[in-house]
C-alpha cells in the first residue's frame, strides 16, 4: 500500500467537499424549520466524518485487501449516508489518493495495479472513475501553478512538469483498463488533458506515452540481462506493453532499438559511439569563387585519403553470440530481415575495412583473387553478414576501389597529359579484371555482367558514375590515339590487344560499343574510304585481270587487318560505291541495258568488296527496272501475250540487269497490270451501258449521251443492252486469256485429297480395279485484279460477273462450255472472293429454280428424276454448291405449297378428299404444315376437323378407327390431345344437334325418324364411352330409350343391342 496516497488521501478526507457542506447547510436549515435542531446537528457531524472513515478503513485493510470493499460499504450502514452521497464521498477519496500519487514524480508500474485495486475497493464504474480523475486534474494543476510558472512546466526536465505527465499516465491507463469505448475515452481524457493547462488530445496521449517507453525500455534491458536464464519470454513483454499502453509499432521500433545495443554489446562496443564534431573554423567564411571550392574540397579528399586506415580486424562477435542473439530475435519477435539489418547496420564498417585493404592488396598483386576472396569471406562470417547484404556492399566496395583509379585518371586526362592517362587506364582496366576474379570466387550471378553492375555512367553512385560525359569521352580518345601504332613507314594499326582493351574501357566508361565504332570510323574512315575509292575507280576502267583483283584485295585487306575494323563498317563504306558504279554504268551502257563486259565489271566489284548478290538487288532493280519493265511490254506485242519464244530472252534479261526474281515479278505484274487497264475499263463502260439508261449515265459520267444508235443508224431495239451483250463477252473472253496465258494466275498447293481411279486390267480378261490415290488441292490467287487497279467499283464488277454467268447459262453456241470452264477465272480476275462469287450464282439460280420448279409441279404436281437431273446440270452450270442447290429447291416448293394451301383454304370448304391430297403430298416432299409452309394452328385444327366430320357423321369413322385418326391428326402435325380435343368438340356439337331432334321427333309423334336420329346418336356416344354430357328431361329419357328398347333389332348379334342399348342409357341419363 502507497504511504503517501493514503495518508494524504486520509488527511484530505477531513475537510467535507465543498458538496456535502451545501448538503449540511440545506439539512440544517430544515432542520431549524422542523424545530429538530439537536438531532440534525448530530447527523451531519456523522456523515461530515464518514470520507476519513473510508481513508482509514483503507489503510486498515489495504487496497488490495480480501474484504476491503465490503468493509467500505458497510460504512454506508454505520454512518446511515445515503447511496449518491456514499458515491460522491468514494469519488472523492479516489481523487484525493491521484492526487498524492501524482506529487511524487517517480512513476511505478505498481502504481498502476494500485490504482486499479483502489478503483475496485471502492467499487467505482467507468464515468465515476472519469469524474475522479477530472476533479483531481483539476485540483492538481492549480496547486503546481501556484508556485510554478507555465514557462517553467513547458520544461521537460522539471519536477511538476514531470507530475503532470505522470498524472497523464495514470489517467491514460486508467481508462484504458477500464475497457472505456473510444468515444467515451476520448471525451473523459480529453477532459483531464484541458484541466492540464489546456492541452489538445494528441499532445496529452504523446506525453503519456513518454512516461510509459522509459517503463518498457527497463523491461527490455531486464529482459537482455536475463536472456540465458531462460527467466523472460515474449508473452512477459506482451503482457507489460497491455499494461503499459505500448502499441505494436512502438513495440517494434523499441524492439529494434534493444536488439541493436545488444548487437553492439555482443560486438565489445560502447551502446552509442561518439562521434567528435569537428568545427571548421572557416565555416562562416563565404565561399568567392568557383576555384575555392574546388580548392577546398580537393583539400578535404587529399586529407581523407592520408588519413590512416583504423585498424578494426579485432573486433568480432563473441564466443556465443550468434545463439544470445537468435534468442533475443525470438523473444523480441523480430523477423530475420529487421535482426539481420541491425547486425549489418552495426558491423558493415569494419567489414569494409577489411574488404577494401584486401581489395587493394589484390589489385597490387600482394593477394591472389581467391585468397582475397577468402578473407573477405572470412570476415563476413566473423560478423554474422548474409549473402544478401554482402552483395550490395560488395558492389559499393569495389565501385569505391575502382573509383579510385579512375578518378585519378581523370586528373591527367584534364591537363592533356596523354601518357598518364593511358598508363593509368591500363592499370584501372588490370585493376577491374582483378575485381571481377575476386567475384567469380564468389559465384554470384548478379555480377556477370560485371561493368553493368559496377559502371553505370548514369548511376552517381557507380565506379564512373562521378565522372562527367565529357570527361569519359576525353579519356576514352586519348586511350584509343595512344592505342594506334605507326610504323616507320607511317602505316597505322590497332592489333588485337589493344581492341579487346578498348572495349573493356567502354564498358569501364560508359561509352556504348556504337560510339567506339564511330570513333573508329572517324578516325580509320578516311584511309578506308580512300583505299575503297582507288580499288573501284581501278576495276571500274575495264580489263579486269585475276591479277589486278587480287592486288586490290589485298590492299583493302591490309588496312582492314591493320585497323581491326568490323566487317559491318567496311559494307557501309562500300555499299554506296557499289551504287555508284551500277549507276555510271547504266547512264554510259546504250539503252541503258549493261553489255557482257559491264556485267562482268560488277561481277568483279562485288567480289572485291565482298557484297553478296543479293544485298544489292535493290540498286539493281532501282537503276534497271524500267528497262526490263521495257523488254516486257515490248515482249507483249499487239496481242497481248508474250510467246514461249520471247521467254527465254526475258529470262537472260533480268539476270544481265541483276534484278531479283521477285523484282522482276513485280515489274512483270506492273507492266501486264498498265496493259490490262484499259481492257478492263472498256468492259465496265459497256456493262454501265447494258443497265443504266441515258440519263443515269449522264449523270454518272458527266456527259449528255443523247439516243443510243447502232452502226446502221437505228436505234437499239428491246432490252437496253441487246446489240452489246455479244461484243462484252468477246472482251470478257479475251481480258481472261491474257491473264491465263501470260501466266498471272498463282497456283499453290493448299491440302490433298482422295480421289478413285479406275486401273486397266493387268492382262487381257482380267478385272478392271479400282484404287484411291491422293491428289493435291490447288488454290488460285490473283495478284491483279479489277478492283485492285481500281478501274471498276465493286458495284459494277459484280454486275459484269452475273452477266457472264447468265450469258454462259443461257449461250447455246459452242462457246458455252468455255463460257462456263472460265466463271471462276474471271471472278478472280475482277477481285470478287469466292463467297460473293457463290451468291451472284445462288441468286441466278434462285430465280432459275423457281420459275423451272412453279412450272414442274403445276404440270405435274411433283419432281421427276427427270427435273431432278435438270436442276443439277443447272446448279454445276451456275456454281452452286450441292447444299446451297438443296436449299433453294426446298425454298421454291415451300413458296408453291404455301400459294396452293392459301389457294384451297381461301376457296371456300375444301373436301375431305382434297384435303387428304393436299396433307399427303406435303408428307411426300418432306414439308412440315405448320413450320415449312405456313399455316396456323387454328388452319391445322380445322383441317382434320374438315377430313373427319363426313366420316363421323356417316359412320365411316368409328371409334375403332383409332389409327386411321392417329394417321390424320399426326400427318398434319398435331399432338394427340389436340386431337383427343377436337374430336370431342365435334362430337359434343354433333350429339347435341342430334338430341334436339330426337325431342322434335318424339313431340310430333315421329317415332320412326326419332329412332333413326337415335342410331346417330349411339355412334357419338361409342366415342366417348357414353358420356355426352347431356342433361335430359327424365320423362324425356326414358321415352326415348323406350322407343330405341323396341324398335326392330333383327339381324343384330345380341351383344351389339346390349352395347348400343347401354350407351344410349347412358348417354340420356336413364337410371337403371
Amino acid at each position: 500500500v502507497a504511504a503517501v496516497p493514503l495518508s494524504y488521501a486520509l488527511g484530505a478526507a477531513m475537510t467535507p467537499s465543498r458538496r456535502l457542506a451545501a448538503r449540511a447547510v440545506g439539512g440544517v436549515v430544515a432542520a431549524v424549520t422542523a424545530g429538530g435542531v439537536g438531532k440534525n446537528a448530530v447527523e451531519e457531524d456523522v456523515r461530515r466524518s464518514c470520507p476519513s472513515a473510508i481513508a482509514s478503513r483503507l489503510v486498515e485493510l489495504g487496497v488490495d485487501g480480501d474484504f476491503v470493499s465490503d468493509g467500505i460499504d458497510r460504512l454506508k450502514e454505520d454512518y446511515g449516508v445515503e447511496e449518491e452521497d456514499f458515491t460522491t464521498m468514494k469519488t472523492e477519496v479516489y481523487s484525493v489518493y491521484l492526487v498524492g500519487m501524482a506529487k511524487n514524480p517517480l512513476a511505478k508500474t505498481a502504481e498502476l495495479k494500485e490504482l486499479s485495486n483502489l478503483r475496485e475497493a471502492l467499487s467505482l464504474d467507468n464515468m465515476q472513475v472519469g469524474q475522479a480523475h477530472a476533479d483531481a486534474a483539476k485540483t492538481f494543476y492549480r496547486d503546481v501553478t501556484r508556485f510554478t510558472s507555465v514557462e517553467e512546466l513547458d520544461d521537460e526536465d522539471h519536477p511538476d512538469r514531470v507530475s503532470l505527465d505522470k498524472m497523464l499516465f495514470l489517467t491514460e491507463r486508467a481508462f484504458r483498463q477500464g475497457k472505456e469505448t473510444d468515444e467515451a475515452f476520448t471525451f473523459e481524457f480529453s477532459r483531464v488533458a484541458k484541466a492540464l493547462g489546456e492541452l489538445s488530445m494528441s499532445e496529452a496521449l504523446e506525453r503519456a506515452k513518454d512516461v510509459a517507453r522509459p517503463f518498457y525500455e527497463r523491461a527490455l534491458a531486464s529482459t537482455r540481462s536475463k536472456l540465458e536464464s531462460g527467466a523472460v519470454n515474449s508473452d512477459m513483454l506482451r503482457r507489460a506493453r497491455v499494461t503499459l499502453g505500448i502499441t505494436d509499432e512502438e513495440a517494434k521500433e523499441m524492439h529494434v532499438e534493444s536488439f541493436a545495443q545488444e548487437v553492439r554489446s555482443q560486438l565489445g562496443l560502447p551502446d552509442e559511439e561518439e562521434e567528435e564534431d569537428e568545427i571548421d573554423i572557416n565555416q562562416d567564411k563565404r565561399v568567392e569563387t568557383v576555384a575555392e571550392i574546388e580548392a577546398k574540397m580537393q583539400k578535404m579528399k587529399e586529407e581523407a585519403a592520408s588519413k590512416p586506415v583504423e585498424d578494426t580486424s579485432a573486433i568480432k562477435f563473441k564466443d556465443g553470440a550468434f545463439d544470445q542473439l537468435s534468442k533475443l530475435q525470438e523473444v523480441l519477435g523480430l523477423n530475420d530481415e529487421d535482426a539481420d539489418y541491425e547486425v549489418a547496420a552495426a558491423t558493415e564498417r569494419y567489414w569494409r575495412n577489411t574488404a577494401l585493404q584486401t581489395l587493394d592488396d589484390a589489385i597490387a598483386g600482394t593477394k591472389d583473387p581467391a585468397k582475397a576472396w577468402g578473407i573477405i569471406q572470412s570476415r563476413q562470417k566473423e560478423l554474422f553478414l548474409k549473402d544478401s547484404s554482402m552483395k550490395s556492399m560488395m558492389t559499393s566496395i569495389i565501385m569505391q576501389s575502382l573509383g579510385k583509379p579512375l578518378e585519378k585518371v581523370n586528373t591527367f586526362a584534364r591537363v592533356n597529359n596523354a601518357a598518364a592517362t593511358y598508363d593509368g587506364l591500363i592499370d584501372a582496366i588490370a585493376a577491374k579484371e582483378t575485381c571481377k576474379d575476386v567475384l567469380k570466387e564468389a559465384g554470384w550471378s548478379e555480377f556477370e555482367d560485371f561493368e553493368k553492375a559496377c559502371f553505370d555512367p548514369f548511376d552517381k553512385a557507380s565506379a564512373c558514375g562521378f565522372l562527367t560525359n565529357m570527361d569519359r569521352h576525353n579519356m576514352y580518345q586519348m586511350f584509343f590515339q595512344r592505342s594506334v601504332k605507326v610504323d616507320e613507314e607511317g602505316g597505322k594499326s590497332i592489333s588485337d590487344e589493344a581492341k579487346a582493351r578498348m572495349k573493356e574501357l567502354r564498358g569501364m566508361l560508359g561509352i556504348s560499343d556504337e560510339e567506339g565504332e564511330n570513333q573508329i570510323r572517324n578516325f580509320f574512315g578516311p584511309e578506308l574510304q580512300s583505299v575503297l575509292v582507288a580499288a573501284v575507280e581501278e576495276v571500274t576502267r575495264g580489263n579486269t585481270t585475276d591479277v589486278l583483283l587480287q592486288n586490290m584485295k589485298d590492299k583493302i585487306g591490309s588496312v582492314i587487318s591493320n585497323f581491326q575494323l568490323e566487317d559491318e563498317m567496311v559494307r557501309s563504306y562500300a555499299g554506296p560505291l557499289y551504287n555508284r558504279a551500277v549507276e555510271q554504268i547504266a547512264s554510259t551502257a546504250p539503252g541503258g541495258i549493261p553489255s557482257k563486259d559491264q556485267v562482268e565489271t560488277l561481277a568483279s566489284l562485288r567480289e572485291l568488296l565482298s557484297i553478296a548478290m543479293e544485298d544489292v538487288y535493290e540498286v539493281h532493280s532501282n537503276t534497271f527496272g524500267s528497262q526490263y519493265n521495257k523488254g516486257i511490254k515490248e515482249a507483249l506485242g499487239t496481242t497481248g501475250v508474250i510467246r514461249e519464244e520471247f521467254r527465254a530472252p526475258l529470262e537472260d534479261l533480268k539476270s544481265r540487269l541483276g534484278v531479283s526474281d521477285q523484282a522482276a515479278k513485280d515489274i512483270y505484274l506492273e507492266a501486264l497490270s498498265e496493259r490490262m487497264k484499259p481492257m478492263i475499263e472498256y468492259i465496265s463502260n459497256e456493262m454501265e451501258r447494258l443497265v443504266l439508261t441515258n440519263d443515269q449515265l449522264a449523270q454518272k459520267r458527266g456527259d449528255d449521251y443523247g439516243e443510243d444508235y447502232f452502226k446502221s443508224g437505228q436505234k437499239a431495239s428491246g432490252k437496253l443492252g441487246l446489240g452489246t451483250d455479244g461484243n462484252i463477252m468477246s472482251d470478257i473472253m479475251n481480258l481472261i486469256d491474257f491473264y491465263v496465258e501470260n501466266d498471272i494466275v498463282e497456283k499453290s498447293a493448299v491440302g490433298t485429297k482422295k480421289v478413285e481411279k479406275k486401273v486397266p486390267a493387268d492382262e487381257e480378261g482380267g478385272e478392271e480395279k479400282t484404287i484411291t490415290v491422293e491428289e493435291p488441292v490447288y488454290e488460285s490467287a490473283y495478284p491483279i485484279t479489277a478492283m485492285g487497279l481500281q478501274c471498276i467499283d465493286e458495284k459494277v464488277a459484280e454486275l459484269c460477273y452475273r452477266q457472264f454467268v447468265v450469258s454462259s447459262f443461257t449461250d447455246q453456241s459452242p462457246n458455252a462450255a468455255r463460257y462456263e470452264a472460265s466463271k471462276a477465272t474471271f471472278g478472280g480476275i475482277l477481285g470478287l472472293t469466292a463467297e460473293k462469287m457463290e451468291e451472284i450464282g445462288s441468286n441466278i439460280g434462285g430465280m432459275v429454280y423457281d420459275n423451272y420448279i412453279t412450272q414442274s409441279m403445276s404440270t405435274k404436281g411433283a419432281l421427276d428424276q427427270q427435273d431432278m437431273m435438270f436442276l443439277a446440270n443447272i446448279q454445276g452450270k451456275l456454281g452452286i454448291s450441292a447444299e446451297k442447290g438443296e436449299q433453294m429447291m426446298l425454298d421454291t416448293q415451300k413458296k408453291i405449297i404455301s400459294e396452293e394451301a392459301s389457294a384451297l383454304l381461301d376457296a371456300g370448304s375444301p373436301t375431305p378428299e382434297q384435303i387428304k391430297a393436299f396433307r399427303e403430298k406435303c408428307n411426300s416432299m418432306g414439308l412440315d404444315l405448320e413450320t415449312d409452309v405456313g399455316l396456323s394452328k387454328s388452319r391445322l385444327v380445322s383441317m382434320f376437323s374438315m377430313e373427319i366430320t363426313p366420316g363421323i357423321d356417316s359412320g365411316d369413322i368409328t371409334i375403332e378407327s383409332a389409327e386411321q385418326l392417329q394417321e390424320i391428326q399426326e400427318s398434319l402435325g398435331l399432338s394427340e390431345e389436340e386431337g383427343e380435343e377436337v374430336i370431342a368438340t365435334l362430337i359434343q356439337e354433333r350429339a347435341n344437334g342430334v338430341l334436339a331432334d330426337v325431342v322434335g321427333c318424339m313431340l310430333r309423334g315421329m317415332d320412326a325418324v326419332a329412332v333413326e336420329s337415335m342410331e346417330v346418336l349411339v355412334q357419338y356416344a361409342a366415342f366417348v364411352d357414353g358420356d355426352l354430357g347431356f342433361e335430359v328431361e327424365e320423362s324425356n329419357a326414358n321415352k326415348a330409350y323406350n322407343m330405341f328398347e323396341n324398335k326392330d333389332w333383327s339381324g343384330v348379334d345380341e351383344e351389339e343391342v346390349e352395347r348400343q342399348k347401354a350407351l344410349l342409357k347412358k348417354a340420356l341419363g336413364v337410371s337403371a
